[in-house]
């Protein structure tokens, strides 16, 4: 997770000022998305139960992440759950 949030304060610095053309609105629209990102994964490993395990198949997608739940008591203990959570370009903007 650091080193995308590395890669996004870098790829800030190299852009500069924000340009009128329309790419840059949807680079800069992922960009805000993808900081927020940042800073919500590292709240969602650090309170997590030991029961979760969060899995970033490629680790320069946050917005694409598993969730992997396996219960160690209940009704649905010693079971496998796997959720594939996708968030939207227009997350927080809308």
């Amino acid at each position: 997770m650091l080193t995308l949030a590395s890669k996004l304060k870098r790829d800030d610095g190299v852009r500069g000022p924000r340009a009128s053309n329309p790419a840059s609105d949807s680079t800069r629209r992922v960009s805000v998305r993808d900081k927020l990102l940042v800073k919500e994964v590292a709240d969602l490993e650090a309170n997590l139960p030991c029961t979760c395990k969060v899995n970033f198949p490629d680790p320069n997608k946050l917005h694409y992440f598993q969730l992997t739940v396996t219960p160690d008591e209940g009704y649905y203990q010693g079971g496998k759950f796997q959720f594939e959570t996708e968030v939207p370009d227009a997350y927080n903007m809308v």
